[in-house]
């Protein structure tokens, strides 16, 4: 069930999900700052950069190292300083000890209270940008490229969202459809969707694929899982706010067959048998992977697979299933790696 909170991005199908790393999109390249609770990537492989002292006189604001040697400008620092007067005149200073220590960007982490000195870091004089906001912490972002000498490649923040769905199979090869409420609420009441899709929603922070696939699935129907694997994903541009789309459709085991469909969300659920969906085609995302990843026809009654206790649980031709990789000494992340099935 998404919530704006839930609305989380990265840019490549490789990054690491949520937990290990919290999703952010966007394809690094060299002297790209910040790696801190604000600025979510995947860890670097350059060594964090230690602190320069290539002048003898000290920096009038405190701040933290990041990668590629940025300036980062903590909250805390901000409200240590007595008025906003006093924090730009000792921003000016810091910035030209900065540029002589050959920082390659500063970052100011401003409380939403201070909000109004948000103007003087964005005019022409100081020329920060806003990066973006951390809804958590309270805080709004902002940067400046510091190396005149270099191009400013620093990604912009929150391309993508990335969302799950859950392809329910159980031993019976009925798959676990939903269908929603649809419209604003009125007195009349809400309107059912009329396509059958399967549960799912978007990744929390803090979440791995497999986590919100299983949690999605028991929010809207009360089954819980087991996770199996991940069989595709569409990549889909212009959706909500104006981001990219990743939607993973990943394999289930139920452990129960008991529906318990949310209220608020879900008008209908049910089990449908693979062979009653191919005939309807109700969702082409379902039907694609039925067709794909499991080589069912459907539609003109071939390649049906039958029904009765006989009838053994579909297996698809391959699925990306979880892993752990990481450097030697690191926590490792989560990595889904295709293998074909047996």
């Amino acid at each position: 069930m998404p919530s704006l909170a839930s609305v989380i991005f990265l840019s490549m199908f490789t990054s690491a999900f949520a937990r290990y790393g919290k999703l952010y999109c966007s394809a690094f390249l060299p002297h790209k700052p910040l790696s801190s609770p604000h600025f979510v990537s995947r860890p670097s492989l350059t060594p964090h950069v230690s602190q320069k002292e290539l002048s003898t006189d000290s920096c009038p604001l405190e701040f933290d190292v990041g990668p590629y040697n940025a300036a980062e400008v903590r909250t805390a620092t901000l409200e240590q300083t007595s008025s906003d007067d006093e924090f730009l005149t000792k921003l000016h200073e810091s910035l030209d000890y900065w540029k002589r220590n050959e920082y390659t960007s500063a970052w100011i982490n401003v409380p939403v209270h201070r909000a109004r000195i948000i103007e003087a870091l964005s005019n022409t004089t100081l020329g920060f940008d806003l990066h973006h906001t951390n809804s958590t912490q309270r805080t709004i972002i902002m940067k400046k490229w510091l190396r005149d000498d270099k191009q400013d490649l620093i990604p912009p923040f929150a391309t993508h969202q990335v969302g799950c769905a859950g392809f329910v199979l159980n031993d019976r090869n009925e798959i676990l459809l939903i269908k929603e409420w649809t419209g604003p609420y009125t007195p009349s009441g809400r309107v059912p969707s009329k396509q059958w899709k399967l549960p799912g929603g978007l990744l929390d922070a803090g979440e791995s694929l497999e986590e919100a696939t299983i949690r999605e699935v028991y929010e809207e129907t009360g089954v819980s899982c087991d996770f199996e694997g991940v069989l595709a994903f569409w990549h889909r541009h212009g959706l909500k706010f104006g981001k990219s789309d990743l939607y993973y459709v990943c394999l289930l085991r139920p452990r129960s067959l008991e529906l318990m469909a949310c209220p608020v969300e879900i008008s209908d659920a049910r089990w449908m048998h693979v062979d009653d969906f191919l005939e309807c085609e109700d969702h082409p995302l379902i039907t694609h992977v039925l067709k794909c990843s499991f080589r069912l026809e459907g539609g003109d009654g071939n390649n049906k697979i039958g029904k009765g206790e006989n009838v053994m649980r579909l297996k698809p031709q391959a699925k990306m299933v979880t892993g752990a990789v990481q450097w030697p000494g690191r926590s490792p992340y989560p990595t889904y790696t295709s293998v074909v099935t047996e």
